[in-house]
Parts: C-alpha cells; sequence; structure tokens
C-alpha cells in the first residue's frame, strides 16, 4: 500500500542526463505504484463502514518539473432536445425489471453463501509529467497521500492547481453545490465493484463545507439506474455513484457534520424530487429516533465534464451517526453480533443471503382481496465470517415472522427462549400486541408504514428494504427494528386517492408484468385493528403538529429557489415535474388524512 517511489528519482536522473542541446528530453513511462485500500467488505456488501483509517500510498522527493495541464475546454452545451414533460401530474413509476417474481421454494433458513469477489486495486499514479518551466513542487520522502496539501495532491496528479481553479469560477455561477471529481489519469468510471482513485473537490457553498483535493475512490453504485453496469450506456447517460474518502469527511454538513467515508450521489433521472421528499418526511416522522439519509442537491462534474444534477446522500450501513449498531471484531464467528439487513431483489449477487416463505401463509389485505404471500430474498448487509450467522439470522427472522402470524391469525403465542428457540408464551402473554411488542420495535414499524403509505413505493416489498437487529447488548435494536428507508425512484404512482398501497397486495395487473412486490410485513399488521390505531395515533400527533404539510411547503419553496437549476433537460430533470409530484404527495396526504384523522 505505502509504495515508495525510488524508481521516480532514477527516472528523474535519467531524465536530466538525456537532455540534448535545444533543451528536449527522452520521454520516460511513469511507474503506478501506490494504490487505495479497499476492504473485502467493499467488495462483498454494503453495510459496515470500518473505523480503521485506509492506509495511502507514500511518495518519495522528486524534482521533475511538471507538465504544463492540457487545456480543457468548458463543458458543451447541454443539447436543446428536451425529454417530454409528462402530461399529467401523476408520476408514472419507471420499472426495475420485466420478470415476474415466482415464488421460491417454502425453505425459510437456507443462508446461501457467495464466494468473496477480488476487486484488483488501482495504483495511484504519483509521477507527474515531465516538461514545463514552472518551478518543481517537492513531495516529502515517506508521504502519504493524506499527508500532501491539496497542491501536492494535485500535483501528483498532473493538476495545476491555479488553472483548476480558474476554471472552477467558470461553473459557480449556480445557487447549488459544486461536486467535481479528478479521477486518476482521467479514467472514465464504469465499473460497479471497482473504485477508481480520485480527488474530490466540493465548492460554491459555505466556507466550512468546501473541500480541496480531498483523496477518494468512486465507482458507479445502483443496478437498473445504473443499466445494470453496461458500459456503453453508463458512458453516455448519467448513473449514481458511491464515494468512498480515504478518511473520515463530511459532505455539504450533512447529518449535523458526522464525518463518514462513504457517501452516495443518486442521478436526477425523469424527476429530481421522488427521493428528496421521501428523505425529508423520513426525516419529520422518524424525529431523530431512527435513522434515516440526510441529503442535499449538487451539480457534479467529472474531469471538467458536467455529469448533471445529484443529490448526495448518506450511505445506508452500520456506522456509529448512521444505523449505530455495534462492529464485531474483524473474523469473529459468534452469533451473538449486530445484524443490518436488506429486503433485497438482487440478493444473489451478495456473498450471504437467504429466502423468507412468510410460513406459506395466506392473508387478507384491508382492501378485502386474499392472497398467498410470495417468497422473497435477504441480504445480510454487514460483515459476518461463519455460516452459522448466516442460518441464525435466516431463522430468526423466520421465526419472527412465525410469532407474528401465529398470534395475529391464531391466537397462538409463542416467544423466543434464551437460546432463540421458539417456545409457547401462552402462560406469559394473551394478545397478538404483547406478544409481537416483546420481539419487534412496533414504532419503527409504524413510522415506516406511513411514510410508505404516503410515496406508495412499489419496492418495499421486495428492494431496499432495511431492518436492524442486535443480539450483542451494546446497543438500542434489542428487537427487530425497521429503519434506514431507501430507493424512491419507483415510487409515487397510481392514483393519490381512493386506496392503500403499502398496507395491501399489488394489483394483479402490476403483478402479472412485473411480479409480486407486496410487503408482507405491513399487509399482516394492518390486518389489525390495534396496530392500525397505532398508525392513526401517530398521524394524527404528526399531521397535527404540521410536520407533514411542513415538509411539502419546504419542497414547493426549494423548486422555486433552484428552479434553474433543476432544469437539466439532458438528463431530463425538470422543474415542472418536481412541481406535480409535490401536488401528487400533497393530495395523497388530504386522503391518508380522510382516513385517519381523529
Amino acid at each position: 500500500m505505502k509504495k515508495k517511489l525510488t524508481a521516480l528519482l532514477l527516472a528523474v536522473s535519467f531524465l536530466l542526463c538525456s537532455c540534448n542541446g535545444s533543451g528536449q528530453t527522452s520521454d520516460i513511462s511513469s511507474d503506478n505504484s501506490s494504490e487505495i485500500t479497499q476492504s473485502s467488505a467493499e467488495t462483498t456488501t454494503e453495510g459496515k463502514e470500518s473505523e480503521t483509517e485506509t492506509a495511502t500510498p507514500k511518495l518519495e522527493t522528486t524534482t521533475a518539473t511538471p507538465k504544463p495541464e492540457t487545456t480543457t475546454a468548458t463543458p458543451k452545451p447541454e443539447t436543446t432536445t428536451a425529454t417530454p414533460k409528462p402530461e399529467t401530474s401523476t408520476a408514472t413509476p419507471k420499472p426495475e425489471t420485466t420478470t415476474v417474481a415466482t415464488p421460491k421454494p417454502e425453505t425459510t433458513t437456507t443462508a446461501t453463501p457467495k464466494p468473496e469477489t477480488t476487486t484488483t486495486k488501482k495504483p495511484v499514479t504519483t509521477t507527474p509529467p515531465a516538461t514545463t518551466t514552472k518551478k518543481p513542487i517537492e513531495i516529502p520522502e515517506g508521504a502519504e497521500m493524506s499527508d500532501l496539501t491539496p497542491e501536492q495532491r494535485y500535483y501528483v496528479y498532473g493538476i495545476d492547481k491555479e488553472k483548476q481553479e480558474e476554471y472552477y469560477k467558470t461553473i459557480s455561477n449556480i445557487k447549488l453545490p459544486v461536486i467535481h471529481i479528478s479521477t486518476e489519469d482521467k479514467q472514465h468510471i464504469l465499473s460497479r465493484e471497482d473504485y477508481v482513485n480520485c480527488l474530490v473537490d466540493v465548492f460554491n457553498c459555505d466556507e466550512e463545507y468546501e473541500l480541496d483535493a480531498e483523496y477518494a475512490g468512486i465507482r458507479v453504485r445502483g443496478n437498473s439506474t445504473a443499466h445494470y453496469g453496461d458500459a456503453a450506456q453508463i458512458l453516455k447517460d448519467q448513473v449514481p455513484y458511491r464515494i468512498k474518502f480515504d478518511k473520515k469527511t463530511n459532505m455539504l454538513g450533512l447529518n449535523d457534520g458526522a464525518e463518514c467515508k462513504s457517501w452516495v450521489l443518486l442521478k436526477s433521472q425523469w424527476n429530481v424530487m421522488p427521493d428528496y421528499i421521501a428523505f425529508q418526511l423520513a426525516e419529520a416522522i422518524m424525529n431523530g429516533e431512527y435513522y434515516s439519509s440526510d441529503c442535499t442537491f449538487a451539480y457534479v462534474y467529472v474531469n471538467k465534464s458536467f455529469k448533471g444534477l445529484y443529490l448526495l446522500c448518506e450511505q445506508n450501513q452500520i456506522n456509529k451517526n448512521r444505523v449505530n449498531l455495534p462492529e464485531h471484531e474483524e473474523g469473529y464467528t459468534g452469533t451473538d453480533i449486530g445484524y443490518f439487513l436488506e429486503l433485497d431483489n438482487y440478493a444473489a449477487e451478495n456473498p450471504y443471503w437467504f429466502t423468507m416463505d412468510y410460513c406459506g401463509e395466506t392473508l387478507t389485505d384491508l382492501e378485502g382481496t386474499t392472497r398467498q404471500l410470495v417468497p422473497a430474498e435477504y441480504t445480510i448487509k454487514n460483515d459476518i465470517y461463519s455460516q452459522e450467522q448466516a442460518d441464525f439470522i435466516a431463522q430468526y427472522l423466520a421465526d419472527v415472522y412465525k410469532i407474528m402470524i401465529q398470534a395475529i391469525k391464531y391466537n397462538k403465542y409463542y416467544t423466543f427462549d434464551e437460546n432463540y428457540k421458539l417456545i409457547d408464551a401462552s402462560n406469559i402473554y394473551d394478545n397478538a400486541y404483547d406478544t409481537i411488542n416483546a420481539v419487534v420495535d412496533i414504532k419503527s414499524v409504524v413510522n415506516m408504514y406511513i411514510l410508505y403509505e404516503i410515496c406508495h413505493d412499489y419496492d418495499c416489498g421486495e428492494g431496499s428494504f432495511y431492518m436492524a437487529i442486535d443480539f450483542s447488548g451494546q446497543s438500542s435494536f434489542n428487537k427487530l427494528t425497521f429503519t434506514a428507508p431507501w430507493d424512491f425512484n419507483w415510487a409515487y404512482g397510481d392514483s393519490a386517492t381512493g386506496r392503500y398501497y403499502a398496507g395491501a397486495f399489488n394489483d394483479m395487473k402490476f403483478v402479472n408484468q412485473y411480479g409480486d412486490r407486496t410487503n408482507p410485513w405491513f399487509v399482516l399488521l394492518m390486518g389489525t385493528d390495534w396496530f392500525k390505531e397505532l398508525v392513526k395515533e401517530r398521524w394524527n400527533e404528526l399531521y397535527g403538529a404540521g410536520e407533514i404539510g411542513g415538509v411539502l411547503t419546504s419542497c414547493k419553496a426549494t423548486i422555486k429557489e433552484y428552479w434553474d437549476e433543476f432544469t437539466v433537460k439532458k438528463y431530463g430533470a425538470y422543474p415542472e415535474c418536481a412541481e406535480d409530484l409535490v401536488k401528487w404527495v400533497m393530495q395523497r396526504v388530504v386522503w391518508l388524512n380522510s382516513q385517519w384523522k381523529n
């Protein structure tokens, strides 16, 4: 990791010796030696963010004079061919997949490990170009990238800092912050697995939030939004990114200034507001008691090329400032740890996952539809080190759902013994609420249900739906807790009024085309009077305090403030669409209030 550049000094000596009478020099190839560290956890799961700082490459002292930076033209004007604006105010979600979900085998505890993928580490180029009349910048012997000044880091990347800052002035005539990524050797960012070394600048914002040549890695993230890794599509379209800094860093003051290594840039797609509205609603509904990502808008450039309007968010992961589960020792194989889980329709791409068949039960939803529950896959997002751990959490989650089904549908009451085996609890409990409350954080479920019922997210029963539980006794997650809402690019569809969505089965027209993405947790609980009463009680607290209305008023003001910045025709972001989306949510809130008000 900290490979020194002795070869560079030899190259410089050779360079000086090989000068001819006219002052010309022979070409000398640089030695790309050092590299950014990526843990195996990064390659296999998006869970834990390591507390250990990633070592950065050491650099040898050099006297090579830098080559003038190639002049890059100001980004081309955006194309004038605009994507047509939707005709109606109801946003139609873009499907993620056309594959109809097929019921899986009824096994609920088969955790399937997948061998970890090995990411090829990209070396950091530490030899700057060798032709210029400028005085060379000295790099201290044995220095790491994190030890260097921004000017030195630019020098290592062959960038003239003064010219870079002059360029930044030309793209700062907007109201939004700007995030500029300079990749090593101006590489394209194409992989969803391998990070490209880069320098991150953040400017056009309050001075306290500016970042100057911070060292990081960047890769493509997402599935359908990233064209499933199709490099040709990634090159010509906007895609989401994940940034991983070399050291813990805050971006634009998010999450009260919390410093973390990993951050996410979500692309604008057909509308800039779906995730933004959901995250703002989540913050109001959860009131700081449960984690949800903070976010803010920014313009993003990569190697002086405009990539569009993005939403800067936090990475859903175990971290004391995010999902605050304890991080266990690397290599620890005991089951008494914290688990961060995702209901995940891409589970098979991960090293540890399992299938839930929801006891093979048939339920009737609050709209009167009766249907058998469809199995779904769950991914273990944090690092685990044994099949025993995977099997344990798979069985535990299946048993929690069994406790709920038996109590609600059959008036039979079970709980866990000290070894987390199911035992008869009819001598302890005589009602479903008390039985379920012993193993599930019901308040977290109520909050998440309200959020997803407002947003009508088709993915809440099959993808990007998160839970956490801790068996170490070192955190507040002593019950199964719903947390970390995410991914609302397939939300806000259908009519805003007239029916429930998150608490009901998907309609068959949708199921026949895209598969059944119903959320069995919500359907089961919303079939009970006591859970519906808890939802109404929480709704009236929020609505009466103006929390929901306040979010929508704020979203409308944000659209007006950044109207010009949201007009990015090249990538389909339109402020008019954003206004239509807010109107849809307002109609949805009015209808829900008519159902839930006191």
